[in-house]
């Protein structure tokens, strides 16, 4: 994918370092930003890093900027993240469409919905069912619905 860089018609492709021109990976040219924001290849970075009044720092190649070296390295600067997923969407094979579940061992595999949900279970308990709303309340209760009485 190409991209103008500026207004001078110069075109810059993301996924390559502009310093050694080398596409970035997922091992040792994993994408770097620095403090100012522009991208290089780790293996650049580690080249540019130079000590510098007691203290190691990383000059932008693009605008001069100087970053400090993280205590771990180069190796603990942000990754420019869009180009590194941009990347590994790139090295990973496409995904498949999903499988339906495997079948549990040992028994057959349902296909289909059984006729019957709930297997019988032999005479169900009978509750008794109130004629009126309530208990007790006589000609001012209304009928349960579906009663005759209404």
């Amino acid at each position: 994918m190409l991209q103008p860089e500026g207004g001078d018609g110069r075109w810059d492709r993301r996924g390559d370092c502009i310093v050694c021109y080398s596409a970035y990976d997922l091992a040792g040219r994993l994408p770097r930003r620095l403090y100012c924001g522009h991208t290089f290849c780790q293996a650049c970075v580690r080249r540019l890093d130079a000590p510098a009044h007691e203290q190691r720092w990383i000059p932008c190649p693009q605008c001069r900027q100087s970053t400090p070296t993280p205590r771990g390295g180069v190796a603990m600067l942000d990754l420019d993240l869009a180009a590194f997923l941009a990347i590994k969407a790139e090295r990973e094979p496409p995904r498949a469409e999903p499988r339906p579940p495997a079948p549990l061992k040992g028994g057959p595999a349902v296909t289909q919905q059984p006729a019957v949900l709930c297997p019988a279970l032999g005479p169900q308990p009978r509750f008794p069912q109130p004629r009126c709303c309530c208990w007790g309340c006589g000609p001012l209760c209304w009928a349960p619905p579906g009663s005759p009485g209404v």
